[in-house]
């Protein structure tokens, strides 16, 4: 199969001004700004449709915000909890009158799922197990987990876990979990910092922008983008971990975000591949076709 030819460029100049090295964006905004960006990039997008259903996704997770109750920060355990169960009932019932006609079978078999067989993919999932979970129904149930751990770590104050360091940038240090992607923002206050957008409690943390998220290696980074340097979203390659995660520019496209433009770029993963990159990261809409509780660990 063919693959599109990408472009390359060197990395940016590390960021030195102070900033916050963790952020927890607040959800309402955050759940308002993936739905309008979806919708947008789903216009004339071979996969438009599923965009859009995201998004629709998305605005329920929104609606429901103030019904959700915080429990445990560690995911495992959030996972065998009952809320994110409540959650997902909520849910389903929010979407079924608007969800494409394709999509009410998935409805249909995790409504026939028992709480314990539900529970038990959940945990599947929050654990990084997931071809024990069918990928038809995953993304669903991840939404939930993702909502309930995400309105947890906000509610507790969740403190960073013990790995958290400058060198572990592949891994959130509230949650454990594997990024999406890194943005790169604008505006006066956060102009040019990179921030991690974790895949699950939603939060995000600060690597300088000149070395590999993965393994901290300055050396051996290049992007890899279609067509040219400038586009919006590039993938961040290493040739010493040989890892690479994309990276989201809001300088370049203010309404930029990372769920909603990794997702819509999919291609680019192909293309990357295709170079011998592995992704450090996995998009929960997009979820990996092998066992993964995230990147490798490099010394």
């Amino acid at each position: 199969m063919s693959v599109s030819p990408v472009s390359r460029s060197v990395p940016p100049e590390i960021v030195t001004r102070h900033f916050d090295p963790v952020l927890k964006p607040d959800l309402a905004p955050l759940y308002a700004a993936r739905e309008a960006r979806l919708n947008a990039l789903a216009a004339d997008h071979p996969a438009g449709d599923y965009l859009r259903f995201v998004a629709d996704v998305t605005h329920a997770q929104a609606e429901l915000l103030d019904q959700v109750s915080a429990g445990s920060t560690d995911p495992a355990t959030a996972a065998s909890e009952p809320g994110w169960l409540d959650l997902l009932d909520r849910l389903m019932t929010a979407l079924k009158a608007s969800a494409p006609a394709a999509v009410a079978p998935h409805f249909d078999a995790i409504a026939a799922m028992d709480r314990a067989a539900r529970q038990a993919a959940g945990v599947a999932l929050a654990t990084g197990r997931f071809t024990q979970v069918d990928a038809a129904i995953a993304p669903i149930l991840w939404a939930a987990l993702s909502e309930q751990m995400a309105v947890s770590v906000r509610a507790e104050g969740a403190a960073l876990l013990p790995h958290a360091g400058p060198h572990d940038g592949g891994f959130c240090p509230v949650c454990g979990t594997a990024p999406v992607a890194s943005m790169v923002y604008g505006g006066m206050e956060m102009r040019g910092l990179r921030y991690l957008h974790c895949a699950l409690c939603e939060c995000e943390w600060h690597v300088v922008r000149a070395v590999c998220s993965n393994c901290g290696d300055g050396k051996d980074v290049e992007y890899l983008s279609f067509d040219t340097a400038e586009a919006v979203v590039r993938a961040e390659c290493c040739d010493h971990c040989h890892g690479y995660l994309k990276i989201v520019s809001a300088e370049r496209e203010r309404t930029a975000e990372a769920v909603a433009d990794d997702l819509a770029t999919l291609d680019l993963d192909d293309a990357v591949a295709n170079e011998e990159y592995r992704r450090t990261g996995f998009n929960p809409w997009a979820l990996p076709r092998e066992d993964s509780a995230g990147p490798e660990r490099v010394n």
